[in-house]
């Protein structure tokens, strides 16, 4: 296990997505930078076609480059 889901959160766009926890370290598919285990990350959704048919990945993506909004606490909204 790479990581664990910790809830939901919305971001600073409004949209409500899923946050997790990294176990391992990872790197930003938008800013290449580490997702450092212990650190909360979103997933982004990429489709890559392969022949006819399509293959549906998640990529980590910092909260640097997708903001979440947090409770008062500081932890992922959980729904």
């Amino acid at each position: 296990m790479k990581s664990h889901r910790v809830g939901r959160a919305t971001l600073v766009s409004g949209v409500v997505t899923t946050v997790y926890r990294a176990v391992t370290t990872f790197t930003c598919v938008q800013c290449a930078g580490t997702i450092a285990p212990g650190v909360l990350f979103s997933r982004q959704t990429r489709r890559t076609p392969t022949g006819a048919l399509g293959v549906t990945t998640t990529d980590p993506v910092c909260v640097t480059c997708r903001p979440l909004r947090l409770d008062d606490a500081g932890n992922a909204v959980d729904s």
